[in-house]
């Protein structure tokens, strides 16, 4: 019997920003992350890479998660029926393959397991807002319920606490709602009617568990909980504690279903992800900035230290804490990802650029043009960013990033790796590589360059000019012919093996 053969991707260079909580961190410090239609395993030295791709018949990767002991990583994918898979972390081998008809939506937003990995929530998309409980390993849809508010606002995110307790948080644009896991079965917590209804939630995170005097907060804490034994309510060292980002730059603090205080980050600034840890949380803003909050004895917490990305002032989109504390990851809206050392926070100022690039760093925007060299390993790549870029997929490196005041159409590199041509907008230009830039030698009025590409040898390229392919000596630049006979604008060009 025949062996059936396919490609497997051996290198993928790239970032999936708009996955909710799109970057997480491995049992040994790796980072999983979306990369197109694939989720991408790699090391801390970038120099080992798994992947898990996604099933051909789906649309694309909505959401990830991996689970409390990092064993099963959940996938969520856009279909016509959205469609949820399991995978065992150690094997990367699909375990199971969720569907259920009571999505009411394409796609998932967010996902979460519960303490043991035993239950899955998932919070379905559009239009309906559904909330699913899923007993994964039966394969078994346990509950669902309508988690959305009357006006059917967009959801944002769905997670289970890491406790006991089975609480879950659903926020939103105007939805704050709280459930509550009891015989696998979602039951609506009651909460008091205020003005947080209309506030639009942006993320949220659940505390790392710990006593009251652990959670900071000694005397406001001490005095909570006496009112709260007063009225036969559970003490606060009992109660799981989260955190909710607003639009407003605020941060709501919760003891299971009951607001404790409010904290305020910069002024005119979103909360846009957070994660907490031992010594406090991480508040991730717009504008790409990062905010440190330690907990306090006094008070809960008190912010320390703000840090910003320079020259990328995008919105943070995901945060995750290493599992010795001692390094945070973060990816931005439509930018790439970044790595902070949190063990030397106090070493440095806040008006340096602290981060470092997670991976090569990636494309902001849709690539545009993309051709392989011959004789080295480079692969040339241009996007609607402004940019040109080129690959090592040898080192797994980017050996050189261009940035220009146009967007490029499409891209050819020679086959020695020496020279590449642009097309823009106004004109196609011929440009050779150095070490760390790309210097224009010639420019040839042709505007709109949608496709070019060179001979093998790499003495001849066809650049497309409208409804014409033109040639030229690649040296002389050149034009020693013009090929007519589409009645309709010309595609794609491309050169022949003989």
């Amino acid at each position: 019997m025949a062996t059936a053969l396919g490609l497997v991707p051996r290198l993928v260079f790239g970032f999936r920003s708009t996955v909710r909580d799109n970057l997480h961190y491995t049992e040994d410090g790796s980072f999983v992350y979306p990369a197109g239609h694939n989720v991408v395993i790699i090391s801390n030295d970038g120099k080992s890479h798994r992947f898990v791709s996604g099933s051909p018949e789906c649309e694309g990767i909505t959401a990830i998660m991996l689970s409390p002991n990092k064993k099963l990583l959940a996938v969520a994918e856009r279909a016509e029926k959205a469609v949820i898979s399991v995978y065992d972390m150690q094997t990367l081998k699909r375990r199971k393959q969720l569907l259920a008809a009571d999505v009411g939506s394409k796609e998932y937003v967010s996902l979460s397991f519960s303490p043991d990995g035993k239950l899955l929530l998932a919070q379905g998309g559009a239009p309906d807002w559904n909330l699913l409980l899923w007993a994964w390993e039966k394969s078994k849809l346990a509950s669902s319920i309508r988690s959305t508010n009357l006006q059917g606002s967009p959801v944002v995110q769905a997670t289970l606490s890491p406790g006991e307790s089975g609480m879950i948080t659903v926020v939103g644009t105007g939805v704050l709602k709280m459930f509550k896991v009891v015989d696998q079965v979602l039951k609506p917590l009651p909460l008091a009617a205020n003005r947080r209804d209309t506030l639009s939630f942006t993320c949220q995170t659940w505390l790392p568990l710990a006593s009251a005097a652990e959670a900071g907060g000694g005397a406001a804490a001490a005095s909570a909980d006496a009112k709260g034994a007063a009225a036969g309510a559970p003490a606060s060292s009992d109660r799981e504690r989260q955190l909710m980002g607003t639009v407003d730059g605020e941060i709501l603090l919760f003891e299971g279903t009951e607001p404790r205080a409010t904290l305020t980050v910069d002024e005119g600034h979103s909360v846009e992800a957070l994660a907490g840890y031992s010594k406090g949380f991480v508040a991730g803003l717009d504008g790409g900035l990062v905010a440190l909050f330690d907990r306090d004895e006094k008070e809960y917490f008190r912010r320390t230290r703000t840090f910003a990305i320079h020259d990328h002032a995008l919105p943070v989109r995901s945060l995750a804490i290493s599992i010795t504390e001692e390094q945070l990851a973060l990816s931005l809206v439509g930018g790439p990802a970044f790595t902070l050392a949190l063990n030397n926070q106090e070493l440095m100022k806040t008006d340096e650029m602290n981060f470092e690039l997670l991976g090569p760093g990636v494309h902001t925007a849709g690539v545009t043009g993309l051709d392989m060299c011959v004789r080295r390993p480079l692969v040339a790549t241009c996007s609607t960013d402004h940019t040109v870029r080129l690959w090592n997929y040898a080192d797994r490196s980017c050996d050189l990033n261009k940035l220009f005041a146009e967007e490029a159409y499409s891209v050819a590199i020679h086959p020695t790796g020496l020279m590449v041509i642009v097309g823009f907008a106004d004109k196609l230009r011929l440009m050779t590589v150095l070490m760390d830039d790309l210097k224009t030698v010639k420019e040839i009025a042709i505007k709109g360059c949608r496709d070019v590409c060179f001979s093998n040898g790499g003495q001849y390229f066809a650049a497309v000019n409208g409804i014409t392919l033109s040639l030229y000596n690649t040296y002389t630049c050149e034009c020693i012919g013009n090929l007519r006979g589409h009645n309709g604008k010309v595609g794609v060009a491309s050169n022949s093996c003989s």
